[in-house]
């Protein structure tokens, strides 16, 4: 008998890699963000409109991690059910 699941299936462990690869680029994100409030010179900005700008981009791309940690279980459900 064949242990492997078929293509497209998922199991546990691609649901938890997932969950790994998404939250780990959402922490380099934020160091990112980090840096990015910053001059080159190390100082903070403090302008605000300039700040907010920096945040809304990233939470655009903050977004689209969390919806692939979602996708992965959901996913996983669906594949579960179909068994």
């Amino acid at each position: 008998m064949n242990s492997k699941l078929p293509f497209g299936v998922m199991d546990t462990q691609y649901v938890s890699k997932s969950y790994f690869t998404a939250t780990s680029r959402v922490n380099d994100l934020m160091t990112e963000l980090y840096e990015d409030l910053h001059d080159y010179k190390g100082r903070p900005i403090l302008d605000v409109k300039q700040v907010t700008d920096k945040i809304n981009a990233y939470k655009r791309v903050v977004r689209t991690e969390l919806e692939l940690i979602k996708s992965a279980v959901e996913q996983y459900e669906e594949d579960i059910n179909r068994k």
